[in-house]
């Protein structure tokens, strides 16, 4: 009778082992997509930055065109 019960702990133990060896594994590969999505929009941040000074450098140089100058920039060859 002890005996079935030491098997019965030893297979829940055992159980327990590799469902913990799981949750490890999903843990990990959680941390390493989260690195890879923050490094992600690290770069993502980076390109609105240089796009949103871009936009600014060029509403700057070309001046905010009035319908004159647009109705102009069409007849233009």
């Amino acid at each position: 009778m002890m005996s079935r019960a030491m098997e019965a702990t030893r297979k829940e133990a055992a159980r327990w082992r590799h469902r913990e060896r799981r949750l490890l594994d999903a843990l990990r590969n959680v941390e390493e997509e989260r690195r890879r999505l923050d490094d992600e929009l690290v770069k993502v941040e980076q390109q609105l930055t240089y796009y949103g000074s871009l936009t600014r450098d060029m509403k700057r140089e070309l001046g905010r065109p009035g319908l004159s100058s647009l109705l102009s920039s069409l007849r233009r060859p």
